[in-house]
């Protein structure tokens, strides 16, 4: 597994990093274990890092895995923040298409920012590809 799921009790939110090479099971996996331990929690704040993740998913599974990710019963209610590198967004096509579905999901470039969002205080702080 490419993942480390944590919880912090202090903030209520749900970390996702991702590393090394990712691929389509590794976000299936990822996803499903965040909704079958967290899924009761409303809201269900998710950050997700993938800046030192390979994702090495096709078109049409990160498409796929966006569309999965927004119906996922106990994940399809989350607000999610994405960090991603500066360079690189390597979950562009998943995060549009999950929003495309209704998913609340923003990409951030700094983990601040991010945090910050998902506490509700960042409404027009989007640092977006």
């Amino acid at each position: 597994m490419s993942f480390q799921i944590r919880f912090n009790p202090d903030t209520r939110i749900v970390t996702a990093v991702f590393f090394d090479r990712v691929d389509f099971s590794d976000k299936v996996a990822s996803a499903r274990q965040i909704a079958e331990k967290f899924g009761h929690l409303h809201p269900l704040l998710l950050l997700v890092d993938v800046r030192r993740a390979d994702i090495v998913l096709s078109v049409d599974e990160r498409r796929e895995f966006g569309t999965f990710a927004a119906h996922l019963q106990g994940l399809s209610h989350c607000r999610a923040a994405v960090l991603h590198a500066v360079d690189h967004n390597a979950n562009a096509i998943i995060d549009s298409a999950a929003q495309a579905e209704g998913m609340h999901i923003r990409e951030f470039v700094t983990e601040q920012t991010a945090l910050t969002w998902l506490a509700g205080n960042a409404d027009g702080d989007r640092n977006a590809d």
